[in-house]
């Protein structure tokens, strides 16, 4: 089996804070693009594009673009990459090409990757909204206008507007729902699409429609004809990737997703690279295993250590995403791990996965609770670390109110939250960050025939990942050799400790965070101490 050599580890020049310059600069704005009524050249390197008489794109030159027209004579723009997931059907935009149908889902519906499609009357996000996209209307006089960007920052400081106003405090990783849940945003009066909405160009109060989030598949007659459809779709969108350049690089922890996609890599038989981004207080199972498991399979792996900590690409992060993502790329960001290859590079991706593993099942253990809103804010905690956030309060009370309008036969309102809220909320938040570097990253199960289908297994077999674990002694059975993700040894710390050291180290006012910290451990430690001295004062009486 062929492997793909491991690229140089740096260019020369000097980059940020005198640190050696690494390749891939980072840039502010890259792959992002504004759709609007006027042209908006942004950043060095972006290109417009006038689409109808009163609709421009701009964008980055670096956000892959094409266009097609399809059979009715409508004119699609495609931003990102889409892959084919069908081995029986065209390529994205031959397929696109052909299409005679009313329903534009069925062209797409086998498409996975991170992709964008709009034309000049709609726009149509990938199966799980990867490509966030951020909408508002902007008045002038009595004109009204629509602006579109996958950029919140972009769409927040529109040129000849008056700025928007916070609508919640910053993110902190780890605490309560560390998203600002669409279809609402860190800013009043900027919403973002959710997957199951078409926005609608033709309106300046941003209409949207429904879309459903599942594709139309037939059942498959048995659970190992499932797998043969998931095993395909995975399989086929890999080797697609053999027709571009670039290098293929995977992120590999001791966890099932990274490993399903090792072994589907393996049987397509693509070279790729691997790498695990090593931090404090980390697990030890991720940093031992990976290397193994690369081995296992004839891969080559690298570990990429941090660099020293720099608060200008920390800055950089947050101008980018104007504080929409708390998440721990952040911190690799910061310590220069994630521009640590030559570029041009693919980076696959497996955030996804989770739709098919019931992963708010357990957390949420009442299929249907009398008040989802109450619920749902209870389970994530906003009294105490959302008091304040009408993003999120009025975020949830909408999506839930969206939810029950638009409801979907054979998708549980839990997996809708997971793919809705965490997916196309907190995931995209953190691809659009990760724009910001010079690699493309594709995730191959994000297309509505593979939702569709691994929804059609029973739930008991995707509550504990059996059917990844049978994918994966499928494909590369060495692989099962194993465990996933092992307990240490050592005690281990708690989740929550571990976030907590992180935004630590990550902020320069350290002492202020501290006592922050101590201030709310001891309204804690009273709070329970009151409860308990209740709970006596009861068993008393």
């Amino acid at each position: 089996m062929s492997t793909r050599p491991l690229p140089a580890r740096r260019a020369g020049g000097r980059g940020v804070a005198g640190e050696p310059r690494l390749a891939g600069e980072p840039r502010l704005h890259r792959r992002q693009f504004v759709l609007g009524p006027e042209p908006w050249l942004a950043a060095v390197g972006w290109v417009s594009e006038q689409i109808s008489p009163s609709l421009h794109l701009s964008r980055c030159a670096d956000l892959p673009q094409a266009s097609v027209t399809d059979r009715h004579g409508t004119p699609w723009w495609l931003l990102g990459v889409a892959l084919q997931s069908d081995a029986d059907a065209p390529a994205p935009l031959d397929q696109l090409a052909d299409h005679a149908q009313d329903k534009l889902l069925d062209a797409y519906a086998s498409w996975s990757g991170r992709w964008l499609l709009f034309s000049d009357t709609e726009l149509h996000l990938d199966a799980s909204g990867l490509v966030g996209c951020f909408y508002r209307t902007v008045r002038r006089g009595p004109k009204a206008e629509l602006w579109v960007s996958s950029s919140l920052a972009l769409i927040a400081a529109l040129p000849g507007c008056e700025p928007v106003s916070p609508a919640a405090p910053e993110l902190h990783l780890g605490k309560g729902m560390d998203w600002y849940p669409p279809p609402r945003s860190r800013f009043a009066g900027v919403k973002k699409l959710l997957p199951t909405q078409i926005l609608s160009l033709l309106e300046p109060e941003g209409r949207v429609v429904a879309r459903s989030p599942l594709a139309d598949v037939p059942t498959p007659k048995t659970y190992e004809g499932a797998l043969d459809i998931l095993q395909r779709n995975l399989v086929t969108a890999l080797r697609r990737l053999r027709e571009r350049p670039d290098g293929i690089w995977l992120p590999l922890t001791s966890g099932l997703d990274s490993r399903l996609i090792l072994a589907a890599a393996r049987h397509a038989d693509l070279p790729v690279g691997t790498f695990t981004q090593t931090y404090p207080l980390m697990e030890s199972g991720d940093r031992r295993l990976p290397p193994l498991l690369a081995r296992a399979v004839g891969y080559e792996h690298r570990e990429l250590r941090p660099r020293r900590f720099s608060r200008d690409r920390q800055a950089l992060f947050d101008a980018h995403t104007a504080g929409d993502c708390a998440d721990g790329d952040r911190r690799f960001f910061a310590h220069g791990q994630w521009e640590m290859f030559t570029p041009p590079a693919i980076i696959l991706r497996g955030g996804v996965f989770e739709l098919g593993r019931c992963y708010f099942h357990g957390k949420f253990p009442e299929p249907t609770p009398g008040d989802l809103v109450q619920a749902i804010a209870a389970r994530f905690h906003f009294r105490e670390f959302h008091p304040t956030s009408c993003a999120h309060f009025a975020g949830i009370a909408e999506w839930v109110e969206w939810a029950a309008a638009t409801s979907y036969a054979g998708l549980d309102w839990r997996d809708r939250l997971y793919l809705e809220q965490r997916i196309a909320g907190w995931v995209s938040s953190i691809e659009q960050a990760l724009d910001l570097t010079a690699y493309e990253r594709l995730y191959i199960a994000n297309c509505h025939t593979y939702f569709a289908t691994v929804l059609t297994l029973p739930e008991s077999a995707r509550r504990d990942g059996q059917h990844h674990t049978d994918l994966i002694g499928r494909m590369a059975p060495e692989l099962l050799r194993f465990p996933f993700n092992p307990v240490d040894g050592r005690l281990r710390l708690p989740r929550r400790l571990r976030d907590e050291w992180h935004e630590y180290a990550a902020r320069p006012r350290k002492r202020r965070y501290a006592a922050y910290v101590a201030q709310r451990g001891a309204g804690r430690a009273r709070h329970a101490l009151a409860r308990l001295g209740g709970d006596r004062s009861a068993a008393g009486d």
